[in-house]
């Protein structure tokens, strides 16, 4: 019998996994650019927005000792990178074809397309990462029997919410509005990443239209060169649009079935800077298994490995990678979930927090600004919470009276809606839960 795990040898999965380039036409890549390091942990320290500002230095009188400074505080981050790993069994197929006369060279092909396409798939987990910390500031984890929450700490008012929905709406004010937050905190971010479909609507906008071609212009074509020199010359940023996406796999009777996903929210715009971000990535438990680590492991970001089972026989092959986003500059990044189609409402309207409740299994949550008179509270909790829609009948939804500990378990979604008396919502705010363990 041939043997199947011979096809490819030690010594060729390590030069593919030192090989293997991730650097995909990826936004996340541009704004989180991949860095390896030998440790497990990321730690780095980042200064408040207030400490970013200078003070002024004192005057003296000649022959007089200068003032002793202080040195500003920083805040200390420190997480633990994730692993990411995916393996495929090439099932004893393989070795049957092996068996039977099979072109080797055809065999071998097969197994460089898998590793290919599970290395991708790491990388693809790494970019869905990095998105997350730039359209939320937080990353979930809800799989594979993993439920953490890591929140980069982006403050909650850099986190906004507009309509954009009418071409009467000043779009313009409300990108002042997100500078001068970033102003506020010493920050001057040059880049925005959006969707399309914002841009289709900042193209239609009255205000938009008259900044570009004056109020004669009311109505003519707008297009995102045009957009983009509005943008770098009133506000100093160019605009990335993002519409890369994955797909998620799902099965049912033994069926796979694949649905699109975008990596960037369809209803975000946000502002950051180019040099606020890096993907640190570590060695992974497979890559310490063939060498300690060395130079060459710099450029090893995804590990290849491969063994065989006895019963059944089969090869298997697996992917892995270390990652980490960082966010240095939390306070630089603004965020704005926007609001179109005249029916959607921004995810941030309530601002909904979550701690540890009295009860174990229980969470104690807040909600601003205050229910108003005549409304009602309604609530689900679900792993990946599908917001409401404004107007949406929430009456199946749960009623919480905005008090009561609420029993849900740490790392699922709660969604709070403020609801009028129709059960119509009007309001609604998404948070990650913290139960009492």
């Amino acid at each position: 019998m041939a043997d199947v795990l011979g096809l490819i040898e030690s010594k060729d999965l390590l030069a593919f996994s030192q090989n293997y380039s991730i650097e995909r036409n990826y936004v996340g890549n541009r704004l989180f650019p991949n860095i390896k390091t030998e440790n497990l942990e990321a730690e780095y320290y980042s200064m408040s927005a207030l400490n970013q500002l200078p003070t002024l230095a004192k005057v003296h009188a000649f022959d007089s000792e200068a003032v002793i400074g202080n040195r500003p505080g920083l805040d200390k981050f420190n997480f633990e990178k994730f692993l990411v790993k995916e393996k495929i069994n090439q099932s004893e197929r393989t070795q049957f074809m092996l068996d039977h006369g099979v072109a080797k060279t055809g065999l071998v092909r097969t197994v460089f397309d898998d590793m290919n396409r599970l290395a991708n798939n790491v990388i693809a987990r790494a970019e869905k990462m990095k998105m997350d910390v730039l359209t939320t500031g937080i990353i979930t984890i809800s799989e594979n029997n993993l439920n953490m929450t890591v929140d980069f700490g982006v403050p909650s008012g850099n986190k906004k919410s507009y309509d954009w929905g009418s071409p009467e709406h000043d779009i313009l004010a409300d990108i002042q509005e997100m500078v001068d937050v970033a102003s506020a905190n010493g920050q001057n971010p040059d880049t925005v990443v959006t969707s399309r479909k914002i841009v289709r609507y900042m193209q239609k906008n009255k205000y938009i239209q008259i900044a570009i071609n004056s109020a004669l212009g009311v109505g003519a074509y707008i297009d995102e060169v045009q957009l983009n020199n509005l943008m770098e010359r009133k506000f100093g940023f160019s605009i990335i649009v993002d519409e890369d996406i994955y797909a998620t796999e799902s099965v049912s009777n033994g069926v796979v079935s694949r649905t699109k996903a975008r990596f960037f929210a369809e209803n975000k715009f946000v502002m950051t800077s180019r040099n606020n971000g890096a993907g640190l990535w570590g060695p992974t438990p497979e890559e310490l298994a063939y060498a300690p680590y060395s130079e060459k492991n710099s450029k090893q970001y995804v590990t290849m490995a491969q063994w065989q089972t006895p019963d059944p026989v089969a090869l298997w092959t697996k992917a892995s990678g270390l990652i980490v986003p960082i966010l240095p500059q939390p306070d630089a990044i603004v965020m704005a979930t926007i609001a179109f189609d005249g029916n959607e409402h921004a995810l941030d309207n309530l601002t909904v927090s979550s701690a540890a409740g009295t009860a174990v299994g229980d969470t104690a949550i807040t909600v601003s600004p205050a229910l108003t008179s005549g409304n009602s509270y309604k609530y689900k909790v679900a792993t990946d919470v599908t917001f409401p829609t404004y107007g949406q009948n929430l009456r199946s939804w749960t009623t919480w009276d905005g008090t009561s500990d609420i029993t849900a378990a740490t790392g699922k979604e709660i969604c709070v809606a403020e609801v009028d008396g129709d059960y119509k919502a009007v309001k609604a705010g998404i948070t990650t839960v913290t139960a009492r363990a």
